[in-house]
């Protein structure tokens, strides 16, 4: 990874900079083509890590007489601009790469200072603030190489560091990188751009997997909270013009919305078997497409013990949708029985005009919607925003009683296993034809949206 990150961006000249450095790998790989040591920066808090970083350069230059400059010091507080370090002035970085420390803490003190140094970052990330640092140090038209959370593409609360990028630099490429790292759940991106002014017709690629595909940067500078969906398509695009230019309702100010139960202790308080005065309780790991596992939890549920309970008429409630929080695909299951749930299995109460609760639990599980949630949104987290932004086309009653007559199938213990993957392949055609897509739009999504098989209610 740091290889094609040198590869692409350092040259025999170049004057490199790692803001938190570590033990200066990313500065060996650049070592690799920068001849002249003075050329390499490096900055972090951790003295150990620091001392070992001097040495690997050391180390890479034997027959050259030199002190490394890499430094212990807070890159984020100790400089100005280019104020420079123990009297000598920073040079002109022409790259600065590295990967940023994620969801750091920090303190109050800190903080106070980031909201004097940064005013344009609300969030207080670490990783955004080592991106606007990484820019104030960079020269103009320099280039900078940053290995990210893929929650930068598209989490609403680090829109204030995409609008610093979309607006205020060129957008060079993002490579998608997966789950690279050891025990860490979230996939990492690799953001390159350079330091200059993009212009209306400024483009960058993307790239995933095999995939790969040319993206406008004017799409991220004109949507809301900038998102970056950077994975979206011509194809995917046209799609969804036709989703949204059909009248439609959302679920935002539609809905009531509640978080499972949040016992505090899951080991002291969930039983795996039912006592007396137990009652069942859905996890995230019960629920299936339509409908849930039978639970296998159990729980004496006494809300005033517990860390977090929402309002028990929530729970209780005559109809109600359990949706899978951690997961980067729509998995909603109904509940007629009034069935506690976990945190992990939050609660949807559709209050839509002119939709029973079925009908908007056979939008939300089809293949389509399975699409424009992954392509739009591309989260590993359902989140409440997200959802709410998802269009429900006005439908005559007719469409409506069709849409209920598959999701009944898909719901019924009598349904055999072929029904029950007849009514799926009706709901999905039928869900499509509402928006007038073609044959060839409809390949195309039952081919692209992932939907996991064992989430379905059938084999």
């Amino acid at each position: 990874m740091v290889d094609a990150i040198v590869t692409d961006l350092v040259s025999e000249n170049s004057v490199v900079l790692d803001p938190c450095c570590g033990t200066g790998q990313f500065l060996l790989a650049a070592a690799e083509k920068v001849t002249n040591p003075s050329n390499l920066w490096g900055f972090d808090i951790d003295e150990v890590a620091v001392r070992l970083a001097r040495l690997n350069i050391i180390t890479r230059f034997p027959d050259t007489d030199f002190s490394p400059d890499i430094h212990c010091a807070n890159t984020l507080l100790a400089f100005p601009f280019h104020a420079g370090i123990d009297g000598k002035e920073f040079p002109s970085f022409d790259v600065v790469l590295t990967n940023p420390p994620w969801g750091a803490h920090f303190s109050a003190n800190e903080i106070a200072q980031f909201q004097v140094l940064f005013p344009s970052i609300k969030s207080n990330e670490a990783f955004s603030l080592f991106v606007e640092k990484g820019l104030q140090l960079l020269r103009d038209g320099g280039s900078l190489s940053y290995i990210l959370p893929e929650s930068f593409l598209n989490i609403r609360v680090h829109g204030d560091i995409r609008g610093i990028v979309a607006r205020q630099t060129r957008i060079r490429r993002v490579v998608h990188l997966g789950r690279i790292f050891q025990n860490v759940f979230t996939p990492a991106i690799r953001l390159d751009l350079t330091k200059e002014l993009p212009s209306r017709e400024s483009s960058f690629i993307a790239v995933k997997d095999n995939y790969s595909c040319e993206v406008a940067q004017s799409r991220l500078t004109d949507n809301a909270d900038h998102i970056f969906d950077l994975f979206t398509g011509d194809k995917d695009l046209g799609i969804f013009e036709k989703i949204y230019g059909r009248q439609h309702l959302t679920l935002k100010g539609n809905a009531d919305w509640a978080l499972g139960v949040v016992t505090g202790n899951n080991a002291q308080f969930l039983s795996d078997r039912q006592d007396i005065d137990h009652e069942p309780i859905l996890t995230g790991k019960d629920l299936r497409r339509f409908t849930a596992d039978a639970p296998r939890k159990f729980i004496h549920f006494r809300p005033e013990i517990f860390q977090q309970v929402a309002p028990i008429h929530k729970y209780r409630a005559p109809e109600k949708l359990l949706y899978k929080f951690v997961s980067d695909e729509l998995i909603f299951s109904y509940d007629d029985r009034q069935t506690l749930s976990l945190n992990s299995a939050n609660i949807l109460i559709p209050a839509l005009e002119g939709y029973a609760v079925k009908v908007v639990l056979g939008f939300l599980n089809s293949s389509l919607y399975q699409l424009m949630f992954q392509k739009k949104f591309g989260a590993l987290k359902v989140l409440r925003g997200d959802i709410e932004k998802l269009p429900f086309p006005v439908i005559a009653e007719a469409e409506h009683e069709q849409i209920i007559s598959f999701v009944d199938a898909l719901l019924s213990s009598g349904s055999s296993n072929d029904r029950k993957k007849c009514a799926f392949t009706d709901l999905d055609e039928y869900i499509m034809g509402l928006f007038d897509l073609t044959s060839d739009d409809k390949t195309y999504v039952i081919g692209n949206a992932r939907v996991s098989r064992k989430r379905l209610p059938f084999k």
